[in-house]
């Protein structure tokens, strides 16, 4: 079975992310996500899209950190690119964009989600950017677009400079969802918002989104970032806090 299944729900093109058990982001799984989000925004049957999970409990859970453990160093950098890359595919997607969260989005996970226009999160999921609590950054572009979408400057330093994870209940206080439904009513809630999202106007829906979208989409500020990560990946604390999570235990920054 596909770990990126597709299927159209009338002018609705739904992409169900299928790798349990937390739905970890390989660089194919993101290279095949980018690909087939760009296809769809070629296609003038599909006026909408959706990305679920099938996985109880996870949406996504972030980045395949196997896979990053397994690469030499000079390619390390690679993951984060492809993550970037499907992230923009989605940003600037000219049709409406939603995420269906009916499990926890962490990490790499909550970085897709950022870049939907529309999210529906389950009762009991949570949602991270804690890139933090592996010696890692989420860099300038990702801090820039939560705090464009956060309601709260607080939560928004909570969030990265702390590692903390948002509920359901406090994420939507702070606007970085748009609806909260129990877990088993997540997916048909995202269909039906993006259905109506759909019977906008599409070119003045493109024009707007760009209008929203646009100091995220900044080249520059995105050409900083992968350096920036590139940088802090190579790094000593890097190192120490993705091998602390890999044998599941504290990390020692004294000596990173």
């Amino acid at each position: 079975m596909s770990e990126l299944q597709e299927r159209s729900e009338g002018a609705v093109r739904v992409l169900t992310f299928a790798r349990p058990p937390g739905n970890t982001l390989t660089t194919a799984f993101l290279e095949s996500l980018r690909a087939r989000v760009q296809s769809a925004g070629r296609q003038s049957a599909v006026r909408a899209l959706v990305l679920e999970s099938s996985v109880d409990g996870y949406f996504s859970s972030g980045m395949d950190l196997a896979e990053l453990l397994s690469l030499p160093a000079p390619r390390r950098g690679e993951s984060f690119q492809a993550l970037v890359a499907a992230y923009r595919a989605l940003l600037s997607f000219e049709k409406p964009c939603v995420a269906a969260l009916s499990g926890s989005a962490l990490l790499g996970g909550w970085v897709l989600a950022m870049a939907c226009d529309w999210r529906v999160l389950g009762a009991r999921a949570k949602i991270s950017l804690a890139e933090i609590r592996v010696g890692l950054t989420p860099t300038p572009a990702l801090i820039a677009r939560l705090s464009q979408l956060c309601a709260d400057p607080r939560v928004v330093k909570e969030m990265v400079l702390r590692g903390r994870s948002l509920n359901a209940e406090d994420a939507l206080a702070a606007g970085l969802v748009d609806e909260v439904r129990p877990e088993e009513e997540t997916r048909a809630a995202a269909l039906a918002a993006a259905g109506k999202l759909a019977k906008s106007a599409p070119r003045a829906f493109s024009r707007i989104k760009a209008a929203l979208n646009a100091s995220a989409c900044d080249a520059a500020l995105w050409d900083r970032s992968v350096k920036e990560f590139s940088d802090v990946f190579a790094g000593a604390e890097a190192r120490e806090g993705l091998a602390a999570f890999r044998d599941k235990r504290r990390a020692r920054w004294e000596g990173a």
